[in-house]
């Protein structure tokens, strides 16, 4: 028997509004399943053990994911991965595989099945906000290959737990209009962001793909930041310098983070969205320092600006560059890496769960494109991964002390929603 293949693509993008011609032409598909609409995720559930574990081996796959992503010396470009959608989309293919291809994936988010299960729904239903300035939003589905008799098990599990939609799509016979139908979904999933005919090819037996969107503001009436009155110095990764005026972050009652060889500090939206910044020292190269372990240490540093020993409130207030950033490549090997092996190996791959009569699927390869912006007025952006089968005031009697941390050279950065979840990381090579 020939061998079906899988293939795979990853992308997040960041930009404005969108419009959908009323012409265009949504492709063909088959509606199989949907979840439920999401229910409201409240602040008890986030201070729930099965969540604060769950949500601590994404941090850590965040952290590893994109330290590994991080190649400066071979690109000189700025680049953003979004961890919380390969960690999604690694989630529904574990549900989907078994045998050492599930224990392969789990292990690389760092969890198990049973906490897996228990608990996605959980950070999949805290990526939901919405307000007049800002909207957050997940989705999940499967698109399965209209010859292919999919377990009606796994896909309620799949929709009951991981709030994932359900296709049919004739990608064998009828390809073009099952690739349009995908691309018409995810379009749709991402408000106009991306806008992508991923090519999935005929012999495709099922996709699975999650979606990400996110937009906030600084401020609650989305007024720009200020911007500094001087220009600072701006160094960028290979030694060049450009003057520019930084934008001013509302002062908070945080402190620096020293982390030894940079420091870090944050920025945070009107909804709690968190720009946390990785600044390696003077004299220090970028890529030295966005490591997992730093990346998780300034994740979960303490910020807090009181010093109670000496009776001090620090106010420190970002100065920090607009800055894009965008990737392109080929992820395969950075998963091969965190121990993703039998998921990209024919006969070794184990979809049983999903597909029970069907062997030989796997994946050759796994695509990341990324584009991220962050400005004046806020952060705006969209992932996409698919894997187919082929402030506070100080305390009375405290002397307040204000300080500003002054991103004006490379840096790495983290920007994690309220839970901590991370949602995009990367890092800023030049301005």
């Amino acid at each position: 028997m020939k061998n079906k293949v899988v293939t795979a693509a990853v992308a997040a993008v960041m930009c404005a509004g969108i419009f959908f011609s009323a012409c265009e032409n949504a492709g063909k598909s088959i509606l199989l399943g949907e979840p439920a609409a999401p229910a409201e995720f409240s602040y008890e559930e986030s201070r729930d053990e099965g969540f604060e574990a769950l949500n601590k081996s994404a941090q850590k796959f965040a952290a590893e994911f994109a330290a590994a992503a991080c190649n400066l010396d071979a690109s000189g470009k700025n680049f953003a991965v979004s961890p919380v959608s390969m960690y999604s989309a690694l989630a529904l293919a574990a549900e989907c595989s078994s045998g050492d291809t599930r224990t392969e994936i789990l292990s690389a988010m760092n969890t198990d099945y049973a906490a897996l299960s228990e608990n996605y729904s959980g950070i999949y239903r805290s990526l939901f906000e919405e307000s007049d300035t800002s909207l957050s939003s997940v989705g999940n589905s499967v698109w399965i290959d209209s010859s292919i008799t999919a377990d009606n098990d796994c896909i309620n599990t799949l929709a009951e737990k991981y709030g994932c939609y359900s296709y049919s799509a004739d990608f064998a016979s009828d390809n073009g209009n099952a690739n349009l139908a995908v691309k018409h979904f995810i379009k749709q999933q991402t408000r106009g962001l991306i806008d992508e005919n991923l090519q999935l090819g005929k012999d495709t037996l099922f996709t699975l793909i999650n979606t990400f969107y996110l937009k906030d503001t600084w401020n609650m009436f989305g007024e720009q930041l200020d911007m500094t009155k001087d220009e600072y110095k701006f160094t960028e990764y290979d030694g060049g310098t450009k003057n520019t005026k930084l934008m001013q972050g509302n002062y908070a009652g945080i402190k620096v983070f020293d982390g030894g060889n940079f420091t870090s500090c944050y920025a945070q939206t009107n909804m709690g969205y968190t720009l946390t910044f990785i600044l390696p020292d003077d004299g220090v190269s970028l890529d030295k320092v966005f490591t997992a372990e730093n990346i998780s240490a300034a994740m979960s540093a303490d910020y807090s600006g009181t010093d109670h020993e000496n009776k001090i409130h620090y106010h420190t207030r970002c100065l920090f560059p607009a800055f894009s950033a965008s990737y392109n490549g080929d992820v395969k090997d950075i998963l091969r890496g965190m121990g993703i092996n039998s998921l990209f190996e024919a006969y070794a791959c184990d979809l049983s769960s999903l597909m029970p009569d069907f062997s030989g699927a796997y994946c050759p390869e796994v695509k990341h494109i990324t584009k991220l912006k962050v400005d004046r007025r806020g952060i705006e952006g969209a992932a996409i991964t698919a894997i187919p089968t082929a402030g506070s005031p100080g305390p009375d009697g405290y002397e307040n002390v204000y300080l500003d941390f002054v991103a004006d050279r490379a840096f790495g950065f983290i920007i994690s929603d309220k839970y901590s979840t991370p949602l995009f990381a990367g890092a800023v090579a030049s301005i």
